[in-house]
Formats: C-alpha cells, sequence, structure tokens
C-alpha cells in the first residue's frame, strides 16, 4: 500500500506535469539513507525506478545537500553533481534537469525533478512551477491532522490555500498576482495560531526565484555561477536581487540575506 508521502508525491508530480509542460517529472522522499525515487510520469524505462541517490551524489543528492534548486543544462557533461548515476540517467534519456528540495523545518523531506531528453536552458517558467510546488508539498507534509468528523471545513479551507499560494507563483499579470498574494497573506493571518507556528510580524513574500538567487548568494556564489546554477542570466540575476533587497529592506545583498535569515526564509 502506498505510503502518505507517495500519495502527496504522487498528486504534486502530476500537478507539476500538468502545469508546467515538462516530458518528464519524478522525485521521491528522502531519509537517512538517502533518496528513493518512488514517483515519476513521462519515464520510458525503469532505470530510475526505486533508484536510491546518495544524499552527496548526483542531481537530487547535491541538491539536497545545498539545500536549493541545482539545474543542468547537459547532465552528461555537467561539473557541479558526481556522476554516480550517468548509465541510469543515459538509459531512461535524460539530458537537462533541475533538482528541487522539498523543505520541511529546514529538512529536506523529498526531492522534485523535472527534465528534458535534450541539452540546453529549461527556462524560468518549469522551474518556477517546480519550486511553487515543492513549497506546496512542504505545506502539505506539514498539514494538520485530519479534524474529526463533521469538521473539515479548516482542512478545506488549508487545500484550498495551497492551491491559492501555489497559482500565485505562475500567474503573469502583476497586478493579478498581487490580489493573489493579498488574500493569501490575509489568510494566512487567520491561521497564525496553529501550534507550533510562532507568533509575530508577517515574514516578507519573496517569489521562489528570488530566494533560489538569495540562498545560492549566501553561499557566497557570484552573479554569474548562480546564473549557471539556474539556467538564467547574470542581468536576471541581479534583478532578482534587487527585488529581493527592496522586500526586505535592506542595501547589500549580505543585508539580504541576514534580514531573510532573520525571518526563517533562509536557513
Amino acid at each position: 500500500m502506498p505510503s502518505a508521502i507517495d500519495a502527496l508525491l504522487s498528486r504534486t508530480i502530476s500537478e507539476v506535469s500538468s502545469a508546467s509542460g515538462l516530458p518528464v517529472v519524478f522525485g521521491g522522499p528522502v531519509a537517512r539513507d538517502g533518496l528513493l525515487l518512488t514517483t515519476s510520469t513521462g519515464m520510458r524505462t525503469a532505470s530510475l525506478d526505486r533508484l536510491l541517490v546518495a544524499r552527496d551524489h548526483g542531481l537530487g543528492g547535491r541538491a539536497a545537500q545545498v539545500r536549493r534548486p541545482v539545474s543542468v543544462t547537459d547532465y552528461r557533461t555537467a561539473s557541479v553533481i558526481s556522476h554516480a548515476y550517468d548509465r541510469e540517467v543515459a538509459a531512461e534519456g535524460l539530458v537537462s534537469m533541475v533538482a528541487v528540495p522539498v523543505l520541511v523545518d529546514r529538512t529536506v523531506r523529498a526531492v522534485l525533478y523535472g527534465a528534458l531528453r535534450r541539452p540546453g536552458p529549461m527556462g524560468d517558467a518549469p522551474v518556477d512551477v517546480l519550486t511553487a510546488a515543492a513549497a506546496r508539498l512542504a505545506r502539505r507534509m506539514t498539514a494538520e491532522p485530519a479534524p474529526p468528523a463533521g469538521t473539515g471545513t479548516r482542512s478545506r479551507l488549508a487545500a484550498v490555500f495551497d492551491e491559492l499560494h501555489g497559482l500565485a507563483d505562475r500567474v503573469g499579470d502583476p497586478a493579478l498576482r498581487t490580489e493573489i498574494e493579498d488574500g493569501c497573506r490575509r489568510f494566512a493571518h487567520l491561521r497564525a495560531d496553529r501550534p507550533g507556528r510562532r507568533a509575530g510580524s508577517p515574514r516578507t513574500r519573496l517569489s521562489a526565484r528570488e530566494l533560489d538567487v538569495l540562498a545560492l548568494a549566501a553561499t557566497g556564489c557570484g552573479n554569474d555561477l548562480i546564473a549557471d546554477l539556474l539556467d538564467t542570466t547574470p542581468d536576471a540575476v541581479k534583478a532578482h536581487l534587487r527585488r529581493a533587497m527592496r522586500g526586505l529592506g535592506a542595501r547589500s545583498r549580505q543585508g539580504a540575506v541576514s534580514a531573510a535569515r532573520a525571518q526563517g526564509l533562509l536557513p
């Protein structure tokens, strides 16, 4: 019988496949022994089925290690990862790939992947969909226990909130996206008293890509390296950093990193 995490992964991967247009989406939970690939869509072979990926190996292991998304435009020649699973990846014909860790209480609990069967950048839109899905999966994994019969309204509202929150990351119209995000923030305040959640000021809202860029900047990566890791351009990295600094009220990238850590947005 599938576990609860497998059911959540299956639901999330199906959503990513529909929303992103990626031909291959897969993932699995992370345990003490490593990352076990359990769920996928678009696979043509069984070469990656139930593959155990060590925490410090491969693309998924690298993402789990740095706790941020890691992407390669050509897996076969990428220098930022080990090549322990080249045979399995080649058998499936995967080339351009991204791995996104699912963080729950600052611990990597799962990893989601998107892949193409050709080299080259994947583009920001599919990666943003995958990153938003990872955040949504993290919220689902920390959801409150099911309420007693007859009192399921709160859990249904939480599910709606998760869907709207993920939708906001994919909306292209800035005004509409702002309205959705404002609604999410208002609803989040209503849920702020749930057990285990600290009271205090609401967190600054940063986009998934702004957090990715800020997290890599926190490790000391320069703009060119961040651009390579995220398959984007240095100018786009600078723009994301400027927006993150403005949102956090910081005057430098280090100040933005410190402010994000103080709010619990970065480890």
